[in-house]
């Protein structure tokens, strides 16, 4: 045998055992690439995922507002037990939150929410021009980056209160405690009535 043909029988064997598989450096680039694409596209995923999430409480929300509006026919705000019980009777434990303005003539029990005296406007905080809540409904699912929470009243479309905003009328103390004699509000998930 000379030394061409041991060169031969050499490179043969080299070329069958790459052809075999992966080599050590080939599978940790793979890997690599692998990560680096991933640690660029789960974020991006997870962000539009938060997005739509909250687009979908800010819907809920509405949904909301309507049934309250619905419940009172337009002459009365309904109380939580006549929201709840009758606009979602099939209602579970949740993050949603219906609140009453305690100060209003036609409540049932409530928070009082603005801080306006309704009765005599001249003598609240904020003189004549308090804004004068009847209801807010608000969502306290964690809503990422992207928000605090987000919130409805009967006057102003769902609007999110952004991370570094603060509290425009401190809804999460209106969450955890009741003002005075009145309860804690239940949180719950809208679920509409089931139809045959």
């Amino acid at each position: 045998m000379n030394a061409q043909h041991i060169t031969r029988i050499i490179s043969a064997l080299t070329s069958r055992r790459r052809q075999a598989g992966y080599s050590l450096i080939e599978g940790m680039v793979s890997i690599a690439v692998i990560t680096v694409i991933a640690g660029v596209v789960i974020p991006a995923v997870y962000n539009e995922f938060e997005k739509a999430k909250l687009e979908s409480c800010k819907a809920e929300l509405n949904g909301m507002r309507a049934v309250a509006f619905d419940l009172g026919n337009g002459r009365y705000i309904p109380t939580p037990e006549e929201f709840w019980g009758e606009g979602y009777p099939n209602a579970e434990p949740g993050e949603y939150y219906y609140i009453v303005d305690s100060q209003d003539h036609n409540k049932g029990h409530g928070n009082d929410l603005d801080n306006c005296d309704e009765d005599n406007p001249g003598a609240s905080i904020d003189g004549r021009d308090c804004w004068d809540l009847k209801f807010v409904v608000f969502c306290a699912h964690n809503h990422g980056s992207h928000a605090k929470y987000c919130y409805a009243t009967d006057s102003q479309a769902p609007t999110a209160v952004l991370p570094d905003e603060s509290d425009p009328f401190n809804f999460k103390a209106q969450k955890d405690l009741g003002q005075g004699a009145d309860p804690k509000p239940e949180g719950k998930e809208p679920k509409t009535k089931k139809t045959k």
